[in-house]
């Protein structure tokens, strides 16, 4: 269980993290291939692995559409994500008494996500976030994904904190590889049935703590400063 005396600051995913937003992204590209009328590949998730929503975009314009820019799909894709977080999505239970308790604690906190930064700050916003984080990473802006290190590597360069003492709060097991890798603490929320063999692994051979939740009420919460 991870120990919060050895926790300078907190680095959180967004999107089944601090809120319960992944059923909408699932069925966010299967809608769209249904507006457009086509069919919905078998292989989409394979297709999609690790794209953000851009990166999404460019693969529906040039492999289905090709007389629709990928802005256009893009833009769309966008509005509606954000008519979501606007009014439907909310916060995994948790979550507010965390950050709050976090806060109490004196400990830096920030949010990197796959999620394009106008969706995060819709987020923000909605459920009255917005003093509770330093800082916003996403990596569009980064320009590599959470199967890379650079997110993480740059969250703790602002945070000014060494990596073994920033943790990571995720739901996708590709980022709880790459933190693993760097050593960092991992608070890792799993999908029902996850098998941990693999991450277990990881962190033993990293010397990285390893944290699996099945939701925020078996996290103990930090004591105030």
């Amino acid at each position: 269980m991870l120990n919060w005396e050895n926790i300078d600051a907190v680095i959180f995913d967004m999107d089944g993290t601090l809120v319960d937003s992944m059923i909408y992204w699932h069925k966010l590209p299967e809608n769209w291939f249904r507006q457009h009328g086509l069919t919905v590949p078998e292989d989409l998730d394979q297709l999609l692995a690790a794209s953000d929503l851009w990166q999404a975009a460019e693969v529906f314009s040039q492999k289905f559409v090709p007389d629709e820019p990928a802005e256009q799909i893009f833009t769309l894709l966008q509005q509606q994500m954000d008519k979501h977080y606007a009014n439907d999505i909310p916060l995994l239970p948790g979550v507010r008494d965390l950050l709050l308790a976090l806060r109490q604690a004196g400990k830096k906190m920030c949010i990197a996500t796959m999620t394009d930064r106008p969706q995060v700050e819709t987020v923000l916003h909605t459920h009255r976030l917005e003093n509770f984080f330093d800082f916003l990473l996403t990596t569009p802006e980064i320009g590599a994904g959470k199967n890379q290190p650079a997110i993480f590597q740059q969250a703790c360069q602002l945070f000014a904190v060494p990596p073994n003492r920033v943790a990571v709060f995720e739901d996708s097991q590709t980022a709880a590889k790459t933190v693993l890798r760097l050593g960092m603490p991992l608070v890792f929320l799993p999908a029902t049935g996850f098998d941990s063999s693999e991450l277990q692994a990881l962190a033993a051979e990293h010397r990285a703590s390893l944290t699996l939740l099945s939701g925020y009420a078996d996290l103990p919460l930090p004591p105030n400063q």
